[in-house]
């Protein structure tokens, strides 16, 4: 059978129930628009009466002047458990590297500076004779400060009232060593736990690179009559190779702490 909407004027087709000729004269069907989804009223003839009778329509509320939609529940969202959480978690963390071959590239730096601090502090305290090749590596010696701050600290504090620019150079190498140490332990700790810090290592790499090319200019600062060419001049006549050497692992440092703020999550094709 057919009818029409009185809301959108769209013709509606629609079977009548199987027990319709049990229905009670003036029995309104209700049915749903398929168009603009207006539930209507439609009244249901006698079957005896159906070849000669037309069928009478009305709305489901004939007294309102506007139709009422019918409106459906959205399907409520299925609750979260902890599997599910879990699964989600596994799945970011298996969209980022685990940062392991950054990690290893930052703790092999940090062992070349704690290695020049070391072989440093033995050739400072003359604990074997340093070949000529090595000059310079006793100005990266991080230990022998300690020492004296350890056990002569009021040396240290009077060095700091007779001049403090000459103290401060002094102590480089010693907080130099100290950074090297703790780097290599975060490295080592990150490298475990499957991640890199990119702030940390950049922060670090910067103080890193700043204070190997301030044991470089070291003298230079201490004694400023000393011109720049000069200092050079006589750094390579002394063949002080490895305070050039120092000042270029902290900057190729600093350089792969940039190149290491690339993301690591991997690339889908």
């Amino acid at each position: 059978m057919y009818t029409r909407c009185p809301s959108c004027r769209a013709q509606i087709s629609f079977e009548l129930p199987q027990s319709a000729d049990s229905f009670p004269e003036g029995y309104k069907h209700k049915i749903k628009c398929p168009s603009c989804g207006v539930t209507i009223g439609v009244k249901i003839p006698r079957v005896d009466t159906t070849a000669t009778v037309q069928p009478t329509y009305t709305p489901a509320n004939p007294a309102a002047s506007n139709f009422e939609p019918t409106y459906q529940t959205a399907t409520p969202a299925p609750a979260t458990t902890k599997a599910d959480k879990k699964a989600e978690r596994k799945a970011r963390a298996a969209e980022k590297k685990s940062g392991l071959g950054r990690n290893i590239c930052m703790m092999i730096f940090s062992l070349l500076f704690v290695a020049l601090a070391v072989v440093g502090y033995f050739v400072s305290t003359e604990k074997f004779e340093a070949p000529e090749w090595m000059a310079g590596i006793d100005c990266f010696d991080g230990i022998t400060p300690w020492a004296t701050l350890i056990k002569d600290f009021d040396t240290i504090k009077a060095s700091f009232s007779n001049s403090i620019p000459g103290t401060i150079l002094y102590l480089l190498p010693m907080v130099l060593f100290t950074l090297a140490g703790i780097n290599f332990i975060v490295a080592l700790i990150s490298a475990f736990g499957k991640k890199y810090g990119r702030a940390w290592n950049l922060i670090a790499s910067l103080i890193v690179a700043a204070l190997a090319v301030l044991i470089l200019f070291s003298e230079l600062l201490v004694t400023p009559e000393i011109k720049f060419v000069e200092y050079f001049k006589l750094l390579i006549e002394l063949k002080a190779y490895f305070l050039f050497g120092g000042a270029a692992l902290g900057v190729l440092q600093l350089l792969f702490a940039l190149f290491f703020l690339k993301s690591l999550k991997r690339k889908t094709v």
